[in-house]
């Protein structure tokens, strides 16, 4: 049970954190918070372009680790069914 409920909640949790950070800052959601919720000189960084790029960047990564858990998991799936593993 453990060999499939890990990598099933490792690719989920990664998953959507990795949409959420790959597609926020660059909506008006991440305009909207970084001016409300920061100070002056933080919000003017947070918006910069180079900023978004590497929060977006971040989501991507986390896409990929939960690609990678989802594999883990299709193995398992696959093995415990008694198919082949390519």
């Amino acid at each position: 049970m453990t060999d499939r409920l890990r990598p099933a909640l490792t690719a989920y949790v990664f998953g959507v954190l990795g949409v959420f950070l790959a597609a926020a800052p660059w909506t008006a959601i991440w305009d909207h918070g970084t001016q409300f919720l920061l100070p002056g000189g933080a919000a003017v960084w947070a918006r910069s372009a180079w900023v978004r790029g590497a929060v977006s960047g971040i989501g991507v990564l986390d896409l990929v680790v939960a690609a990678s858990e989802a594999a883990v998991l299709w193995r398992a799936l696959r093995q415990e069914s008694g198919g082949t593993d390519r």
